[in-house]
């Protein structure tokens, strides 16, 4: 199973209609549609099974997922309202709620990729390098994103040193993965097995608007 999150967004629903097209429709879909307009998104795509991003999350707090062969996580969800000032609020949105994913996909072993956003580094005025030198959140939003960066580049050293797969793990995981995509066109969506790439200490990002 493939995890995405922020499902009907604009970014989550192409990816699911991308692993729909590569043959994989064995995906949760996660969001929030009460605005009655975002699950238009979703029409026409092909997925098992979607939960609330709350519901979702209160299921890997409660360990629901024990068990389940899940092949990747791409984490899309977010509150990318860039007007919206309660900081609070999107703390536990947009980071508190991040690092409950990573560190789920870290107890699993599961890769995890997620979206950061190019107002990380503000006015783009000291370049668009990952960096104190570059960064510059002008808004809770910026704030939040570049908030929950940081702390992944904390995390990742200590977590690759940690679950670095064995030889026997990876090339497990390798064959998995290859009998799982050996029927869908394309090259795999996920990163194809090596020694980090395989980990669940894995963390790509994507930058965004």
């Amino acid at each position: 199973m493939i995890i995405v999150t922020g499902a009907a967004g604009f970014i989550g629903s192409n990816i699911v209609k991308e692993l729909n097209r590569r043959g994989r429709t064995d995906i949760l879909v996660v969001d929030d549609l009460k605005d009655g307009e975002n699950y238009k998104n979703l029409r026409g795509l092909q997925f098992i099974d979607y939960q609330h991003k709350d519901d979702f999350l209160k299921s890997i707090e409660d360990d629901d997922f024990d068990g389940t062969d899940i092949d990747a996580v791409f984490h899309e969800g977010a509150c990318s309202d860039t007007m919206e000032y309660d900081v609070n609020f999107m703390m536990r949105v947009n980071y508190e709620y991040s690092k409950a994913l990573l560190h789920f996909c870290l107890q699993h072993r599961i890769p995890f990729l997620y979206a950061s956003s190019a107002s990380t580094y503000g006015g783009g005025l000291h370049g668009f390098r990952e960096g104190n030198a570059s960064e510059d959140a002008l808004n809770p939003y910026a704030f939040s994103k570049l908030a929950f960066d940081r702390y992944v580049r904390q995390v990742m050293p200590e977590a690759h040193r940690r679950w670095r797969p064995s030889s026997t793990s990876s090339t497990t995981r390798s064959t998995r993965r290859a009998r799982r995509t050996s029927s869908a066109a394309g090259a795999p969506l996920t990163a194809s097995p090596s020694p980090t790439a395989s980990s669940a200490a894995t963390s790509s990002t994507s930058r965004t608007s």
